[in-house]
């Protein structure tokens, strides 16, 4: 077997080239913007819980023994957990912090939906353009006797292009999208372990609801 004979240049233009203009033309900018950022995260540092929870943990017992009303916003490398321990510490409540989580985790959401479309818009064009080269390489067939060498350079990139519409899709797409959605779920199971570490710490930390505005009164009179 010629692993040479497997490479034709025009079909691969046609099968990569088409798909690619397909899926920005069928795709909108943020959903290219969050397709790519959700590539390049691939090659980044998954999220550490660990790493996080030691950034915090300080802070965290600090409100457990001087409460939550004296607490300040954790400082962390992570931008979500400084928002929810924000507005825990801003509003004296779990059900504050939970709510940010929530609403954090939500935008996550939609990115991850947003950047998921154009890769699995590209996996179901490839075997399109496959096809659309093997259709166009068929049209070049010459039947008079003087043109066998383009006759058989035909049919041999007919076959090649539907070859790299397949792989494409199977091999190199699909497979992306699983990635990222294998990223995604990790990353939300380990945030989701952090905040209710969080939760389960603080618990006793935060006044009762209907306290919470005479606490804080009783806390600015003081300082």
């Amino acid at each position: 077997m010629d692993p040479g004979a497997l490479w034709d240049g025009t079909g691969a233009a046609i099968v990569l080239g088409g798909t690619l203009l397909a899926t920005v033309l069928g795709s909108g900018w943020a959903e290219l913007r969050a397709a790519l950022a959700a590539v390049a995260r691939l090659f980044a540092p998954p999220f550490d819980y660990q790493a996080v929870r030691s950034e915090i943990a300080g802070c965290v017992e600090d409100m457990r023994h001087d409460g939550v009303l004296r607490g300040q916003t954790c400082r962390t490398s992570d931008s979500e957990i400084a928002r929810v321990t924000a507005a825990l510490v801003h509003s004296r409540s779990l059900q504050a912090l939970l709510a940010e989580h929530e609403h954090c985790r939500a935008e996550r959401a939609q990115q991850h939906a947003a950047a998921l479309r154009p890769v699995w818009l590209a996996t179901e064009l490839a075997p399109v353009f496959g096809m659309a080269g093997t259709l166009f390489s068929l049209s070049q067939m010459r039947l008079e006797a003087e043109s066998n060498v383009v006759l058989v350079s035909s049919v041999a990139m007919a076959i090649v292009t539907t070859l790299y519409g397949l792989l494409l899709a199977n091999l190199a797409l699909s497979p992306l999208a699983r990635a990222i959605e294998r990223r995604h779920a990790q990353e939300e199971a380990q945030r989701q372990r952090l905040i209710d570490w969080l939760a389960e710490r603080l618990a006793g930390s935060c006044p009762p609801r209907d306290k919470q505005g005479s606490a804080r009164a009783r806390l600015e009179q003081v300082a």
